[in-house]
């Protein structure tokens, strides 16, 4: 084994994986400046429109565990080199649709195969190798690229303005494939063994890795953390399903009611498509603040720290519920601040507590599964809004929803009780110092 290094390699990854979340989801979540546009210049129905976004969630979620297995089985970086190159045709062939069902192959299917496979669940599987004490920081940081995706909101409108959203769909799929396939080939390594090196939180014995003293202190159930997860054997618990429970409910039913349709929201109260793109695009920034906070869940807790996120993001929504006009504008800050914090800190420590949970050298499949739940949510939310908007020509029970389920998100993660496998690090100094 090499001497550590000043600066750990894992760090390295978890900057590549914040580029590469701030791109790929980048490139996601820029429907929702793009589907205002296609609103008007196809006069669609917003469920025929949104749907395209939900055919894409729904196509991330169900590769998910497809991708946990290409990880384990060839590597992170001949899974993510295909990723990027599915991404950058879909987002291609977007920009020449001009039917829903052209976006549903494009942007649905080539785009939501090709992001799942450069994004969450390849950096989840890589970074639960590299990290051990640090997870929950590691995580944090790599989910302020998820912030960096929201705050293109100002360019992708700009480009749409002027020049156009077909132009918009070819800039991204140029940007996203000249700088992800690099990055991805000379950073990623899947293991620190790769790099002749040992994993945060571990030290050396006879030249293997094995977990410090620290590290065996964190295990609070060792018949559980024995186990070498599979997923046949992760179905048979509460605990699995109570993750996916939490993943489908706020990932994604809660979030993608929001992104899907805020800026449609917003433009129909009378603000312009660059203003709302703007002071929305606080929600990616405060999205990043709130992943860096949440680093705090590796001193109180993953259940601790998702109900701070819950109770600041519902503020946020309800807050959205009384706008009626333009003039309300702080409203629209205040909305954009809380929930963009809120996801923030809720994001990352559900992530956590799925590489808590449950660990294993062949996992990659289980984690994928608790994705799949997610999209499933995701696919959900953009379409379920718009079908309430042409019910009821209002957003507000849309919004209404959102909270129910933020609510849901936060009692199913402490049903599934992280703090009863693993302790958090924090939890083990406050007993030292008793």
């Amino acid at each position: 084994m090499k001497k550590q290094h000043f600066i750990f390699y894992g760090w390295f990854i978890v900057a590549a994986g914040i580029l590469s979340y701030a791109l790929g989801y980048g490139a996601r979540y820029s429907f929702s400046v793009i589907f205002p546009a296609l609103l008007t210049e196809f006069r669609w129905p917003r469920d025929t429109t949104a749907i395209m976004l939900s055919v894409h969630l729904l196509v991330y979620g169900l590769v998910a565990p497809l991708a946990g297995k290409l990880v384990d089985r060839i590597g992170p970086r001949k899974t993510m080199v295909f990723g990027t190159i599915l991404l950058s045709i879909g987002l291609a062939l977007s920009g020449a649709g001009s039917k829903p069902w052209h976006f549903y192959l494009s942007f649905g299917v080539l785009t939501g195969a090709g992001l799942c496979l450069i994004g969450a669940v390849p950096f989840t599987i890589v970074l639960r190798n590299w990290f051990e004490t640090k997870r929950g920081l590691a995580f944090s940081l790599l989910f302020c690229g998820a912030g960096a995706a929201f705050a293109w909101y100002p360019a992708i409108a700009f480009l749409i303005e002027s020049a156009s959203w077909q132009k918009t769909f070819m800039i991204e799929s140029v940007v996203l494939c000249g700088l992800m396939l690099p990055l991805i080939i000379l950073v990623v390594r899947y293991h620190p063994r790769e790099k002749g090196l040992i994993s945060d939180g571990a030290t050396k014995a006879a030249g293997n890795p094995i977990p410090s003293e620290t590290g065996a202190a964190l295990i609070v159930d060792h018949a559980w953390s024995a186990v070498d997860w599979i997923l046949p054997n992760a179905i048979r618990t509460g605990r699995f399903w109570l993750l996916c429970l939490s993943s489908f409910s706020m990932w994604g039913v809660t979030q993608h009611i929001m992104v899907a349709h805020h800026v449609a929201f917003a433009t129909d109260l009378g603000y312009s498509r660059i203003y709302a793109s703007s002071v929305l695009s606080l929600f990616g920034i405060f999205f990043a603040f709130g992943s860096l906070a949440a680093s705090m869940s590796d001193r109180i807790g993953r259940e601790s720290t998702m109900t701070i996120g819950i109770v600041i993001g519902i503020s946020g929504i309800l807050i959205l519920l009384f706008m009626k006009n333009a003039s309300d504008s702080w409203m629209l800050y205040y909305y954009a601040i809380t929930f963009g914090f809120s996801n923030g800190l809720s994001a990352p420590t559900i992530a956590a507590t799925t590489t808590d949970i449950f660990q294993g050298p062949r996992v990659g499949a289980t984690i994928g599964f608790v994705w799949l739940s997610f999209a499933v949510g995701g696919a959900i939310g953009p379409w379920l809004g718009g079908w309430i908007f042409e019910f009821t020509q209002s957003y507000e029970a849309s919004f209404l929803m959102a909270i129910g389920w933020y609510a849901v998100a936060g009692a199913a993660l402490w049903g599934a009780s992280p703090r009863k496998v693993r302790r958090v690090p924090g939890q083990i100094i406050s007993r030292r110092k008793r």
